[in-house]
């Protein structure tokens, strides 16, 4: 409960735009699951937590953190899609194309339909447009 609450109260920081709050309730969040102070919290929930902290760092353009939060949350679910997705955008940023070309190629295969994929497919041009160069 303290970990939801914790989460949604990071998440209105984040729609407010107070990004450097969201991150700290975001951790905080975190901290209540690896410090183990809750149980039975499922997996999905703390790498969505951990997926969530990283788009803050992004918005805050502070590449090495979001792409910290966006591996641990895909060790923790390695189908979390907008963490992929998110790592792709921070690896691009930090110059590690390769990283950023697996990643988004595989974003890509989770979303096939073009209605849902333009962000990935726009990131995908710009990385193979910096590996040809």
């Amino acid at each position: 409960q303290g970990v939801e609450q914790a989460k949604n109260q990071a998440n209105a920081l984040f729609s407010q735009g107070s990004l450097e709050e969201s991150i700290r309730w975001f951790s905080k969040a975190i901290w209540l699951l690896e410090a183990r102070r809750v149980a039975d919290a499922p997996r999905e929930l703390h790498s969505t937590l951990h997926s969530n902290r990283a788009f803050a760092h992004i918005r805050l353009e502070r590449w090495r953190e979001a792409m910290e939060d966006c591996s641990a949350a895909l060790a923790l679910n390695s189908g979390n899609t907008k963490a992929r997705y998110r790592r792709a955008l921070a690896a691009h940023e930090l110059g590690d194309s390769d990283l950023a070309a697996r990643d988004v190629a595989l974003v890509l295969q989770e979303l096939p339909d073009p209605a849902s994929n333009r962000e990935a497919r726009e990131l995908q041009g710009r990385i193979l447009k910096r590996l040809r160069q």
